[in-house]
């Protein structure tokens, strides 16, 4: 939009691009904003009419419809070619490559306010901070997000209810033990848990500590699928390949708690109410789970 048809639009002379990203709901989403004076719906209708792309004039597309023609091979409504547009590769290109990562691209334009593209990649094709953790030999990446934090916990810490769900304090709380190694099949390095590792888990209302052997270090890490030869891995997100050429499974630490949940099916509320009672000394709990 050339300087002087912004200021005769109300518009400050100088142009404004926004680019930003952000994780919602699963996938990474990228957006690129404008300030223009928006997509020429006009033009973009005379241009697939004239290539045979629609039926009839088109009076029957939606906005949303007309507008997604400009990701046709070849689209473009540029009046004279120059060395950076009007062959109309650019827009398809972009689209047939974030498909092939099963993401979407989408546009929205407001005539005169500008254009939005918005770019929805799956996570599993993202890159996130992550710690390596290990359980018996085997290894995996827990995402940063997860953690609250982490800790060797002592045999005082640690009690088991009458139910049978170990329990550990940390400062003036319980916490609910989930062993990894048990959701795993490995065998750990022990299963004492003051010869371990427990990782406070930032999950809702943080009422779950993970345990593992040990936390090696804290990575960045780019997420791919799982390959479909594994199957189903209801309690992996993805995996990532680390600098000795391992591939990495990712936990899914959503996935974990709802098994744990279902496999061990307890009213927390009533586990609160217990687990307070037994820092006051009310509750008989067996020895030390250590």
């Amino acid at each position: 939009m050339p300087p002087a048809e912004r200021l005769e639009a109300g518009k400050p002379e100088k142009g404004t691009v926004i680019l930003s990203a952000q994780h919602k709901e699963g996938e990474v989403w990228i957006s690129l904003e404008d300030d223009g004076k928006g997509l020429n719906q006009e033009k973009i209708l005379a241009k697939a009419i004239s290539r045979g792309l629609i039926a009839g004039d088109g009076a029957d597309l939606s906005p949303a419809a007309l507008t997604n023609l400009i990701f046709q091979p070849g689209f473009s409504t540029a009046d004279q070619v120059t060395e950076v547009s009007g062959r109309g590769v650019g827009l398809d290109v972009v689209r047939q490559n974030i498909e092939k990562i099963n993401g979407r691209i989408e546009v929205k334009s407001t005539p005169g306010q500008g254009t939005r593209f918005d770019l929805r990649i799956p996570l599993t094709l993202g890159i996130i901070d992550g710690m390596l953790i290990r359980v018996g030999d085997s290894r995996c990446i827990l995402p940063m997000l997860s953690i609250r934090e982490s800790f060797c916990p002592n045999a005082e810490m640690i009690r088991t209810t009458p139910d049978g769900r170990e329990i550990v304090r940390v400062r003036e709380h319980f916490f609910t033990v989930i062993r990894l190694h048990e959701i795993l099949r490995h065998r750990p390095d022990s299963p004492r848990l003051s010869e371990g590792t427990l990782v406070l888990l930032n999950y809702q209302d943080g009422r779950y500590c993970l345990f593992v052997d040990e936390i090696l270090g804290q990575q960045q890490t780019v997420i791919k699928s799982v390959p479909d030869f594994l199957g189903q891995v209801s309690n992996f997100s993805g995996c990532t390949i680390l600098g000795d050429g391992e591939v990495c499974l990712i936990l899914d630490i959503v996935n974990i708690i709802a098994g744990f949940e279902a496999r061990n099916p307890v009213d927390h509320r009533e586990s609160l109410r217990e687990t307070r009672s037994a820092d006051k000394g009310e509750l008989p709990l067996s020895g030390a789970a250590n």
